[in-house]
């Protein structure tokens, strides 16, 4: 008797009143599900909070961005030592005299990137060998060189791409 006064109760309500009702109670069944969600995300799969992952997160990216810096500084410091190493090595082989042959002598050209650099030249005769070596600033020197010595700073040019 007791359950059909409460179900008498509850379908003599005020339409109004029974749709509040249903929906505090569907309100009611959302915040559950979502308090239980909540409780999963800031659990975390391990029991890590959310908190800790985010903390733990941010070290490392500030650690990251440390090291990109530090590397970008070395990156740049290599750009400024590599733009004066030699980066083009030309040799090139001749005979200087007429009857001489084998192609003994040679003309080296040892430049960086800017051009700058040295040019050796090694002349081979039958009873002796002189070496010279001329000074080179953005692909011209200030002493006359030879055809090949000019050949070799301008195959280093090539190689160099400028």
């Amino acid at each position: 008797m007791e359950m059909q006064r409460i179900t008498d109760l509850f379908f003599s309500l005020d339409p109004i009143v029974f749709t509040l009702a249903l929906l505090v109670l569907v309100l009611l069944v959302q915040t559950v599900l979502l308090t239980k969600r909540l409780q999963k995300l800031t659990g975390g799969a391990t029991g890590a909070s959310l908190e800790s992952i985010i903390g733990e997160t941010e070290k490392r990216v500030t650690t990251l961005e440390t090291h990109g810096q530090t590397t970008e500084v070395a990156l740049n410091n290599l750009d400024e030592r590599v733009a004066t190493a030699v980066r083009a090595v030309v040799v090139r082989r001749f005979d200087p005299f007429e009857n001489a042959g084998g192609q003994q002598s040679f003309a080296t050209a040892l430049l960086n990137e800017n051009g700058d650099g040295v040019v050796i030249s090694g002349i081979h005769a039958r009873d002796s060998v002189r070496v010279y070596a001329k000074d080179v600033q953005s692909f011209v020197s200030e002493r006359e060189l030879s055809e090949e010595e000019v050949l070799a700073v301008q195959d280093a040019k090539k190689k160099l791409g400028a």
